[in-house]
């Protein structure tokens, strides 16, 4: 039987609903305090106070605060502390290779950038072949494309990076080790001045007057080398209104290690830029091929015969250890060059290169003891002054803008 409309209308108006409760007012700042009331203005029921500190996250204590900074800074330091040693045995190891009468800076480079392009290189195309990804070369079509968007750009970075070493390496020949390790470290503010144009990293006023700092210390440094040659000359009764030719050749060494300097600082902020944009592989496998192309070129033109001469030498006592130095410096280089871009794309350029400096207090230990280098006074001055700009430079961090993050997932692969 149906009941008409209105017998519904007058049950449902004869149902008495409870009415929801309204907030009296909105929480006080660091306090959660609600309260309901009821349809005659009764309070229903009361919820507790709650201070805004009970219901956060629990702060963790200074001491984890303390070891996370000490873990995360450590993965940096450590890689710092490895790439100096391997640039202090590169050191070494050209020192003896002078010594030993072997003069070929191109020829020197030529292995490890042939070990670099072929290691990275099949890397690089096992990759393309069965791991291919967005952030590169996935196929074959796309070579052309490759090229024009950043092969290029690996091609001019190999280029800076095979010149920087050729002044490097051949100042050896004219300066000594102590020279040339702490000349190097011009690297650092050269690497500051062009991040600051290039990159757009903004620096402060402390920055540049580290940067000022260390100019004036590689001055002094020039200035040490040119009394400590001037001593030498002195004690073999060599007189002359001018400078020597000895002389002459190790002020010719230090500014061979100043361009070198300055190439390094340019390839490192370039190299930078490069591992962070498309990542470690390609950049290893692609610069080291344009570095193999121009060691092979130099080494066919320029020092084949002088090669072909120092091997063939009959009775030469000195060619097994040569062959030795040769194979430690390219070792070292190799590794070198893999950790490097690795340390870059996961930390930053300034703490890495700040970590490098203790490859130049190694190296004025050796060259004092190990190959009687003549000491001066103004070594240590000159040391003194470039760590203090280097202090002075890192006592502030700098602010990075726009710098993308190294795809993982390319290197991963």
């Amino acid at each position: 039987m149906l009941l008409p409309l209105s017998t519904f209308v007058l049950l449902y108006n004869s149902i008495e609903l409870p009415k929801l409760g309204t907030v009296d007012r909105l929480p006080t700042d660091g306090e959660v305090s609600l309260r309901r009331t009821g349809p005659q203005g009764g309070d229903f029921d009361s919820l507790s106070s709650c201070s805004g500190s009970s219901i956060s996250a629990p702060t963790p204590p200074t001491r984890s605060r303390i070891l996370h900074r000490l873990r995360r800074l450590s993965v940096p330091l450590v890689l710092g502390q490895f790439l100096s040693a391997l640039i202090a045995v590169t050191g070494i190891a050209s020192n003896y290779l002078v010594r030993f009468g072997v003069s070929l800076p191109l020829t020197q480079n030529l292995p490890h950038y042939f070990l670099l392009a072929l290691v990275y290189g099949i890397l690089s195309w096992h990759r393309l072949l069965f791991h291919p990804t967005d952030s590169t070369l996935t196929r074959t079509q796309n070579f052309w494309y490759f090229l024009r968007d950043r092969g290029w750009q690996y091609f001019i970075a190999g280029t800076i990076d095979v010149h920087a070493n050729w002044a490097i390496v051949s100042a050896y020949s004219y300066t000594n080790l102590t020279s040339v390790q702490l000349l190097d470290c011009l690297a650092i503010p050269t690497a500051m001045i062009l991040s600051r144009f290039c990159l757009k990293t903004r620096y402060k006023c402390v920055h540049i007057i580290g940067v000022i700092t260390c100019l004036a210390g590689a001055g002094a440094m020039v200035g040490a080398d040119y009394l400590a040659a001037k001593a030498v000359d002195t004690s073999v009764g060599t007189v002359s209104a001018g400078a020597t030719p000895q002389t002459s050749s190790v002020i010719f060494g230090d500014f061979l290690v100043i361009a070198g300097a300055v190439g390094y600082g340019a390839s490192n902020v370039y190299q930078e830029y490069l591992v962070r944009k498309f990542g470690v592989i390609d950049y290893l496998s692609f610069s080291a091929l344009a570095g193999t192309l121009w060691t092979a070129i130099y080494f066919i033109s320029l020092e084949y015969k002088k090669s072909s001469e120092l091997i063939h030498l009959p009775a030469n006592p000195n060619l097994t250890a040569s062959l030795g130095c040769l194979a430690g410096y390219s070792a070292a280089m190799f590794l070198l060059y893999t950790v490097l871009p690795f340390a870059l794309s996961r930390t930053n350029s300034v703490l890495v290169n700040l970590s490098l400096l203790t490859a130049d207090l190694y190296a004025l230990l050796i060259g004092i003891y190990l190959f009687g280098n003549i000491f001066h006074s103004l070594y240590l001055a000159s040391l003194g002054v470039i760590m203090l700009g280097l202090c002075l430079f890192a006592s502030r961090d700098p602010m990075f803008q726009g710098m993308t993050e190294t795809p993982l997932d390319e290197d991963d692969a």
